[in-house]
C-alpha cells in the first residue's frame, strides 16, 4: 500500500468505513451505521435498499451488497426507520443546497454503480420519506406532499398512498403534480362513502376554487354533479373571494350556470354586480332573471288569490315572491347600468305595473310613469317621489315633471261619465299639495293655464304667495348681484387706470438692468420701483434683481 497513491489510498479508506458501516447496520447499530454512510457520501440508494420494502422490487434487486441483508422487523424496523428519515432529511437539503453541483457517491460494495442523475435521486429521497412518514408518523406525509420543491415518483407514491388508504395526502399529490382530473376523480368517488375523510362536496369546492381560468373545462365538467348535489355550497366555486375565482371568464361561468342550474344565475349576478361589475349584459341578464322568476310566481300567487280580494302592493306580496320583487324594485332603481329601452319591451303590459314605470322613467318617458302611478296604481306617494328623483329644472323633459303630475291629477280618467266625488276631492287635495309644495319646480305661467277656469283664488293662495315670495326673492337675489357686479367693475376700472397713467418709452438705447443688452423689440417687464427689464431676465415678479 506505501507504493499506492493517495487517492488510491482514499477510495481504499472509504471502502473499508463503508464496509464498517454495513457491519453496524448488520448489527442494528443504525445511528452510528447512518452516521458513517452520511460522512463517507454513500449512495443513499445503497443506503435506503438495506431497509425492507422502500424502494422498488426491479430497483432494489440491482443494488450490490458485501454480505445478506439481515431482515429487520419490529422495533429494531421502527428505530432504524426514524434513523433513516433522519439521515434521508439531511440528505435532500444537502442535494436542494447543492443543485448546481455535479453528484460523487461511493458504493458500499467498490465498483457498483452509482445514481448521477439528481432528479431520480431527488425522486428516491422525497419517495422513500413518504414510506417511512406513513409507517411512522402520517401526519407529516400531506406537509412533505405540500413542498414546493417535493419530487415524489407519482406512480410509486400513488400505489402507497392507495394502500395506506391516504386519500387526502392522494388529493394533494395529484394537486402539486397538476394532476387534476384524477384528484376529481377520486374526490367524485370517494363522495358517497360514508367511512371516507373526503365524504360530500367540500373538497371538491375547495379544490375547483384553486384551478383557475386555465382549467375552465374541468371545473365545469365536475362542478356539475356539486351544483346538483349542493347548490347552496356549489355556487361558492364562482363566488369565492379568491383570485383564482375573481379570474374566472364570467359570460362563460354565467351561460354555463344558465344551463347546469338556472336558480344559481340569480345569486352569482348579484355576486359579481355586489362587486363592482359595471357591464350592462350582466345588469341585463339579472334584471331578466328577477322578471322571470317573479313572473312565475306571481301566477301561481294570483291563481290562489280568493275569489273579489285585491293583489297585495308590489314587494308586499307573502312569501318568497315578495323578497323576490322587492330586490326586483330595489335593483331596477339603483342600477344605472342595465339597457332600459331593451328591457321594457321584456316587461307585459298587462301587469309588472310599477317596473313598467321605472323603465319609463329611465328612458325619460315620464308623463307614461306618473300616469302608471297615478291612475292604475292610485299611489300618488310615489308619484311626487318620481318627480323629486328626475327633476332637473336644466335639462328639457326633466324640468317639466311636476307640471305632468298636476296635469294628471286635474285630469282623472272618468268612469260612467262621471267622476266618482271622493275620488275628485282626493285628486282636488292631490292638487293643491303639489302646488304649495313644489311651487319653484313648476313654470307659474303652464301652471295657471292647466288649472281649470272656475278654481278659487283662495284656494291657490298659498301657491301663489310661494310664487310671489320666490320671485320676490330671486329678484332681491339679483339685485344684490348685480351691485356686487357693478362694485367689482369700478374697482378692475380703478386699477386700470392706476396702471394706465404710467407711462414708460422704450428708446433704442435703452438697456435691460439685468443681462445689459438692449430691449428693442423684445417683450419686457416693469418692477412697481419702474425697473424695466426683458420679459426673460424676470425671475420672481415679486422682487426686483437690482437697484433702482
Amino acid at each position: 500500500m506505501t507504493n499506492d497513491s493517495d487517492s488510491e489510498k482514499e477510495q481504499r479508506k472509504k471502502h473499508i468505513q463503508n464496509l464498517h458501516a454495513f457491519e453496524l447496520f448488520c448489527q442494528h447499530r443504525f445511528e452510528e451505521s447512518l452516521k458513517i454512510f452520511a460522512d463517507l457520501n454513500t449512495d443513499p440508494a445503497n443506503v435506503i435498499g438495506l431497509f425492507p420494502n422502500l424502494l422498488p422490487p426491479d430497483f432494489r434487486n440491482k443494488l450490490q451488497y458485501p454480505a445478506e441483508v439481515p431482515e429487520i422487523n419490529g422495533v429494531d424496523l421502527e428505530q432504524g426507520i426514524m434513523q433513516l428519515i433522519e439521515y434521508l432529511t439531511f440528505k435532500r437539503h444537502a442535494l436542494m443546497k447543492g443543485m448546481n453541483k455535479d453528484l460523487v457517491f461511493s458504493a458500499i460494495v467498490e465498483g457498483s454503480a452509482t445514481i448521477k442523475s439528481k432528479r431520480q435521486l431527488s425522486q428516491i429521497i422525497d419517495t422513500t420519506l413518504l414510506k417511512c412518514y406513513i409507517q411512522t408518523n402520517d401526519a407529516l406525509v400531506a406537509p412533505l406532499l405540500r413542498l414546493p420543491d417535493n419530487n415524489c415518483h407519482v406512480e410509486e407514491s400513488e400505489r402507497v398512498l392507495k394502500k395506506h388508504k391516504k386519500y387526502s395526502e392522494l388529493i394533494i399529490l395529484y394537486e402539486k403534480k397538476g394532476l387534476h382530473k384524477k384528484a376529481l376523480e377520486l374526490l367524485l368517488k370517494q363522495a358517497t362513502k360514508d367511512e371516507s375523510p373526503l365524504k360530500g362536496t367540500e373538497r371538491t369546492i375547495e379544490y375547483l376554487q384553486k384551478l383557475g381560468k386555465e382549467n375552465i373545462e374541468l371545473i365545469f365538467h365536475y362542478g356539475a354533479w356539486v351544483l346538483k348535489d349542493n347548490p347552496q355550497d356549489g355556487i361558492r366555486i364562482f363566488t369565492e373571494d379568491m383570485p383564482e375565482v375573481d379570474s374566472l371568464p364570467k359570460d362563460k361561468v354565467l351561460v354555463y350556470l344558465e344551463k347546469t342550474c338556472r336558480d344559481l344565475a340569480i345569486p352569482y349576478l348579484e355576486h359579481i354586480i355586489e362587486c363592482g361589475n359595471q357591464l350592462p349584459q350582466f345588469h341585463n341578464s339579472l334584471l331578466n332573471l328577477y322578471k322571470e322568476k317573479v313572473q312565475t310566481e306571481m301566477a301561481d300567487y294570483l291563481q290562489q288569490l280568493p275569489e273579489g280580494q285585491p293583489p297585495a302592493k308590489a314587494g308586499k306580496e307573502p312569501g318568497d315572491l315578495g323578497e323576490l320583487r322587492g330586490k326586483l324594485l330595489t335593483f331596477m332603481e339603483t342600477s344605472a347600468f342595465y339597457e332600459a329601452n331593451r328591457m321594457f319591451v321584456r316587461f307585459p303590459i298587462d301587469g309588472f305595473f310599477e317596473e313598467r314605470a321605472i323603465l319609463l322613467g329611465k328612458i325619460g318617458r315620464h308623463e307614461q310613469a306618473l300616469s302608471i302611478y297615478v291612475h292604475v296604481l292610485k299611489d300618488f306617494r310615489k308619484a311626487e317621489q318620481h318627480c323629486k328623483n328626475y327633476f332637473n329644472k336644466h335639462k328639457e323633459g326633466d324640468c317639466d315633471v311636476y307640471l305632468y303630475l298636476l296635469k294628471l291629477y286635474l285630469n282623472p280618467p272618468e268612469s260612467n261619465d262621471q267622476l266618482d266625488d271622493s275620488a275628485s276631492d282626493q285628486n282636488m287635495a292631490a292638487v293643491l299639495g303639489l302646488l304649495e309644495q313644489h311651487a319653484n319646480e313648476m313654470d307659474t305661467i303652464k301652471v295657471l293655464e292647466a288649472i281649470p277656469s272656475h278654481t278659487r283664488i283662495k284656494d291657490i293662495l298659498v301657491f301663489l304667495e310661494n310664487v310671489l315670495e320666490a320671485k320676490a326673492s330671486g329678484k332681491r337675489r339679483a339685485q344684490l348681484q348685480k351691485a356686487l357686479h357693478y362694485q367689482e367693475n369700478l374697482l378692475v376700472q380703478e386699477m386700470r387706470i392706476y396702471y394706465q397713467k404710467s407711462k414708460y418709452v422704450i428708446a433704442d438705447e435703452k438697456m435691460c438692468r439685468v443681462c445689459k443688452k438692449r430691449i428693442g423689440q423684445s417683450a419686457f417687464a416693469i418692477y412697481p420701483n419702474g425697473v424695466i427689464v426683458h420679459y426673460y431676465c424676470c425671475k420672481d415678479r415679486t422682487v426686483c434683481p437690482v437697484e433702482p
